[in-house]
């Protein structure tokens, strides 16, 4: 196991049955619809990938990319969508799902963004929030309008890796989700 990888917070098996939970869940939400499912990169990754499996019906799937870390540090949202996308979301339920829910920020940029491109609704789901004694302030402060609709795990509020979570582009791979050792 390398240096920084901390205490496993959630296990590979329990990640996987709540993905596969939402899944169906999802699938009944969107009874006789077929929403696009748009996933926030490159975090969510892995879960779009497990949440389109569990999905027994017909859903489409598009990526939109966006960073707002610097390192372990959160700041401005930085975003792009691929061309087309109004077309495709145009008048459609969309569905954004991302890996966690921290601040807020890109959440809240990415609904904005999407809603301008004319879907019929867009909600949210997330696999991993943060729980937080009190909300931070400044230029990532959480916005107070977004909130996820589906949230997979309530989590410390730590820096996490693993199941799509990096540090500095490595740990995406692991299975499961563990806290970053710091003072390497």
């Amino acid at each position: 196991m390398a240096a920084e990888i901390g205490k496993i917070l959630l296990p590979a098996d329990r990640i996987a049955g709540r993905v596969r939970q939402l899944g169906r869940r999802l699938a009944r939400a969107y009874t006789g619809r077929e929403p696009v499912l748009v996933a926030v990169m490159k975090g969510s990754f892995l879960l779009a990938a497990d949440l389109a499996r569990a999905w027994p019906g017909p859903i489409d799937v598009e990526f939109v990319s966006a960073e707002s870390y610097d390192g372990t540090r959160p700041g401005a949202v930085r975003l792009r969508l691929p061309r087309g996308l109004r077309s495709r979301i145009a008048g459609r339920p969309v569905l954004v799902v991302d890996d966690i829910y921290d601040t807020g920020a890109t959440l809240a940029k990415v609904c904005r963004t999407l809603e301008a491109l004319g879907p019929a609704e867009v909600r949210t789901l997330v696999l991993f929030r943060k729980r937080r004694a009190r909300p931070r302030a400044g230029p990532a402060a959480e916005p107070a309008a977004v909130r996820p609709d589906w949230v997979g795990f309530d989590i410390p509020d730590r820096f996490v890796i693993g199941y799509g979570l990096d540090y500095c582009g490595r740990y995406r791979n692991l299975p499961y989700l563990a806290v970053l050792r710091q003072g390497r």
